[in-house]
């Protein structure tokens, strides 16, 4: 089941926050993967007014929603940052699916813009279990619901 309903632009989903920690749980008890990713959009600022922002940032929702899969999870983090659970996925699956979902928010940019969007967009990525010694996808879910709080 995904996350569809429309969250309010700048809060971070009960619902989404959660999911994510059953399913860091369930990735422990079963020894499975389990990833956590956010995108951070706030590079777009420079392209919208503040009046067109909330519409463009629903379309990258829909973009980043229409381009998982129904058990994956999409959520806001802030007014710029986009959130993403990825259960039984491994942290080189979640690279890949990040690279795909990345081109076609650019590709949406480019449509609502008529720009060319070369930018990078920045992601942070967490994963269970990461033997590269990285944060730990608790950690950085609590991180996120801080971020979400101010």
């Amino acid at each position: 089941m995904m996350v569809s309903q429309r969250e309010p632009l700048g809060q971070l989903s009960e619902s989404f926050v959660a999911r994510a920690g059953i399913e860091l749980k369930r990735a422990e008890r079963y020894r499975v993967f389990v990833a956590l990713s956010v995108l951070d959009m706030e590079f777009t600022k420079e392209f919208f007014t503040e009046v067109e922002y909330a519409p463009v940032m629903d379309g990258i929702l829909g973009v980043a929603r229409n381009s998982v899969r129904a058990c994956d999870y999409v959520s806001l983090v802030g007014p710029h940052h986009v959130c993403l659970l990825f259960p039984e996925t491994s942290r080189q699956g979640a690279e890949v699916a990040l690279r795909r979902i990345g081109d076609s928010i650019r590709e949406e940019l480019a449509r609502r813009t008529d720009k060319t969007i070369d930018q990078v967009i920045p992601v942070e990525l967490s994963s269970y279990p990461d033997a590269a010694g990285a944060r730990t996808v608790e950690d950085f879910l609590e991180e996120l619901q801080h971020r979400a709080r101010n």
